[in-house]
């Protein structure tokens, strides 16, 4: 009886673990980028492109599959999202060239989908309100768990083994152990008070009329921009700064389970009401961190990176909080608007690592990209700034008109 009423804990681990692996895959790639571009003869435009490439399958996907998880029930859909995500891991030990490894990177664009917008839906539909800010941030926590395992493992693997399609192999079955537990354990909660989205086409139309969804999927661009271009370039700046390939790796591993602290105090500390300012806050030293990984050197350039990292990962479970808290989205159409989030965020999410690669490959420096990183957070302030909770009826009477 004990178990069953707290079960929303169950699931919630449950999907903490199918978001640790999508953290695990989309990580995987980054740490060993000197090993792959020297291997398969890439250059750092394209492998820029690669690690950017399931970013950019998101944007089209991110938008369906966030409502098929509104019609759908979660079991399903998310048992769909880790099979997706286990042959995408496979693939890419596969990989013999530019074309096979971006085949394979693409693939986990659709099945990652499912899992982002899968966790709010959890959250949305298992927990009562006063627990969402702390569900969210428990949840959001597995990416981040993911990815410092990837940082801190994946090199030594490659050195270990002498062969870095092992990583694949070893990532692999962490999947497979998961996507058994989501199986066995995981299970539906009955929603009889929540009637399934009528339609789908009038579910978008609504949910675009409301103005801190378009406020919030302008901002997600940004937001991605940072997070995911910082975490595919992190080794590589550090790299630059003359540490070794396994020391760059642990210390982004150290950043990033750092910022799990700060990912739980956010979300739990600050109230619905206090979301939009913590968001400008850390857009403004992010910003100013950003300016500091592009001029600094040593020491305290790894102390900049640090402050991005710890709190750039905030930005993301904050926006879904303010998403699935609106009075005309709530458990209903949270997936559906998690997918919306997802879909534009991915333009960041891919455009960040591409442009980086980009710059640095044109410039032989990543200090060009991260001076633009820092201006596109201060224009993440401004909309900010338009973000309140005064449109709880936009829909309401934009239909009446």
């Amino acid at each position: 009886m004990i178990l069953q009423n707290n079960y929303h804990w169950v699931m919630l681990f449950l999907m903490w673990s199918v978001y640790t692996c999508f953290g695990i895959v989309s990580g995987s790639l980054s740490p060993i980028s000197p090993i792959l571009i020297n291997e398969l003869n890439l250059t750092y435009t394209q492998m820029g492109f690669i690690l950017g490439f399931w970013q950019f399958i998101y944007i089209f996907t991110a938008m369906p599959t966030g409502s098929i998880i509104d019609k759908w029930k979660l079991k399903k859909s998310i048992m769909i999202g880790i099979v997706v995500m286990f042959i995408s891991m496979i693939s890419r030990g596969l990989s013999v060239n530019f074309i096979s490894l971006l085949i394979s990177v693409g693939i986990f664009g659709f099945g990652g989908p499912i899992a982002s917008s899968g966790s709010p839906k959890l959250v949305a539909t298992w927990f009562k309100q006063k627990d969402r800010g702390l569900a969210s941030g428990i949840y959001a926590t597995g990416p981040v768990a993911g990815n410092a395992i990837a940082f801190a493992t994946a090199a030594n693997i490659a050195i270990h083994f002498n062969n870095w399609r092992m990583i694949s192999v070893i990532y692999g079955l962490i999947l497979f152990i998961v996507m058994i537990f989501w199986s066995v354990f995981s299970k539906d909660k009955n929603q009889n008070n929540i009637n399934p989205n009528p339609d789908i086409n009038t579910s978008y139309k609504d949910l675009f009329k409301i103005k801190t969804v378009k406020i919030i999927m302008v901002l997600s661009i940004i937001f991605f921009f940072i997070s995911h271009s910082l975490g595919a370039w992190t080794p590589s700046i550090l790299i630059d700064q003359k540490f070794s390939i396994t020391n760059a790796g642990y210390i982004s591993s150290i950043f990033t389970l750092i910022s799990l602290i700060s990912l739980i105090l956010i979300t739990s500390l600050f109230p619905k009401n206090k979301r939009k300012e913590a968001m400008i806050y850390i857009l403004l030293l992010c910003g100013v961190a950003s300016l500091g990984i592009a001029f600094l050197t040593g020491y305290k350039l790894v102390f900049s990176l640090l402050i991005v990292t710890v709190f750039k990962i905030a930005l993301m479970p904050l926006s879904t909080l303010i998403l699935m808290e609106h009075k005309e989205i709530g458990p209903k159409k949270i997936g559906t608007a998690a997918g919306m989030f997802f879909a534009s965020a991915e333009i960041g999410g891919f455009g960040g690592p591409f442009i980086i690669g980009l710059l640095r490959e044109i410039t032989n420096s990543h200090q060009i990209g991260f001076i633009l990183s820092s201006i596109l957070c201060f224009i993440g302030i401004v909309f900010a700034f338009n973000l309140d909770n005064s449109d709880k009826h936009e829909i309401s009477r934009a239909i009446k008109k």
